[in-house]
């Protein structure tokens, strides 16, 4: 890509709840002289949010005051193009991504313009895969989708168990236990609302999701005796079953769905190993505080999926309205561990991802704003371009980038300790 375009980042939907906190980010920790412009359909929005930034933050490496702005809708392919065609980095914060994301990457790729979102709708990253990934390739445009909460800590977590397992033990990687075992965070409005487009895509997976915490119900502690990860055993469990590593019982977790499908297309691209897949659950105090997360989770979807259910939520401020989300104390005060369990074919290794921040929103502007630094300034031969998870695009280089900003991405040869409990709502972090 050459250097002389005008812009080395692009925020686009810089006047949304993430994308604001991401022009943030980016003045507060880019390199000095990086050119960053914010993107979006409304000016008037987008100068307020320039003029917000800019008094809020003083002796930063990048002016916020000095940022250009560049208008442009979400459906106007010819606009999109035209804007593209002045960056190194389009970093989308524009969803649901089904609805408004589609036209933007197609512009990217017609223009050789590298891009990064936040996106966990997977159905679409496969759909721009299908369609564009020869002509990214044959182009070399990287197109990396699914780099924030959902689906950095999976995909990267796998992506560094299976270095270990290569250079560490010399064996294939076949399967990845997640487990969530604490967590603290919230949501926004646009989430949500990305959520429920995605519910409809995905209504399959979730009555498999949901027949299978129905039969595993009673025979919930005989799962235990199938998660052993010893050589030619099956790695199938329940969705609510009993962890003999961790001491906990498991249960269905929100984000599982996308997070296995992410990280197991990332290890058949990378040939982690013959078969490999990965499976994430929540920990939970007991059986009952197990049956009863997934219960809510399930209920609270249902009400989501119907427009007037989803209007007395918004009206009792239940949930948040699009453009809404948890405020900076809020976000300062969460926190989420992973537990990963690797196994090979001789036994068992283990990992942990933590963060010290709301997962959805701190630590998710962590991974995008890296994302798109990364893309930026560290691209070399060793990226891969195409339609991908951002391990097999960037895959070492953000991982040594978010370890450098103090995301926490460990391995070793035994259980990494785990302090806090999925529905812990107090204050405390993990130390």
């Amino acid at each position: 890509m050459s250097d002389n375009r005008k812009y080395d980042i692009l925020v686009w939907g810089a006047t949304s709840f993430t994308g604001t906190r991401l022009v943030e980010y980016l003045a507060l920790n880019s390199p000095p002289g990086t050119r960053v412009a914010l993107g979006g359909r409304n000016k008037g929005k987008l100068e307020g949010v320039k003029q917000s930034l800019a008094a809020k933050l003083s002796n930063v490496a990048i002016d916020v005051g000095a940022m250009d702005i560049v208008v442009g809708d979400s459906a106007d392919l010819e606009r999109l193009c035209e804007i593209v065609a002045q960056t190194k980095v389009v970093a989308s914060t524009v969803g649901p991504y089904t609805a408004y994301g589609s036209e933007l990457v197609r512009a990217c790729v017609a223009k050789g313009a590298d891009y990064c979102d936040i996106t966990g709708e997977f159905p679409w990253v496969k759909k721009m895969h299908r369609e564009l990934n020869d002509e990214a390739v044959h182009k070399n445009v990287h197109i990396a989708s699914m780099c924030g909460f959902d689906c950095i800590p999976a995909d990267l977590g796998c992506f560094m168990l299976a270095q270990y397992a290569r250079d560490e033990l010399n064996q294939p990687l076949q399967h990845v236990k997640g487990s969530i075992v604490g967590i603290r965070g919230g949501v926004s409005g646009g989430t949500l609302a990305t959520l429920v487009n995605q519910i409809g895509v995905e209504k399959k997976l979730l009555w498999r999701k949901l027949k299978s915490m129905v039969s595993s119900n009673s025979g919930a502690r005989r799962s235990a005796g199938r998660q052993r990860n010893g050589s030619g055993k099956s790695f199938q469990r329940g969705v609510i079953h009993y962890d003999d590593t961790l001491q906990r019982w498991q249960t269905f977790w929100i984000m599982s769905m996308v997070n296995s499908q992410t990280a197991g297309w990332a290890g058949r691209t990378l040939n982690y190993g013959p078969g490999f897949s990965y499976s994430e659950s929540m920990s939970a105090h007991n059986l009952l505080h197990a049956i009863g997360i997934a219960i809510g989770l399930l209920y609270g979807l249902l009400l989501m999926m119907f427009r007037p259910t989803r209007y007395i939520l918004y009206a009792l401020r239940i949930v948040p309205r699009p453009g809404e989300g948890p405020g900076e104390e809020f976000t300062r005060n969460g926190f989420f561990s992973l537990h990963m369990e690797a196994s090979t074919a001789p036994g068992t290794f283990y990992g942990k991802v933590s963060g010290t921040s709301d997962p959805g929103y701190g630590e998710t502007i962590t991974y995008m704003g890296e994302s798109a630094l990364c893309l930026a300034f560290d691209r070399d031969k060793t990226f891969r371009p195409g339609v991908y998870p951002p391990s097999v695009i960037m895959g070492a280089a953000l991982l040594r980038r978010l370890r450098d900003k103090g995301c926490q991405f460990d391995v070793g040869r035994a259980p990494i300790a785990a302090v806090a409990i999925a529905s812990d709502q107090g204050s405390k972090k993990e130390k």
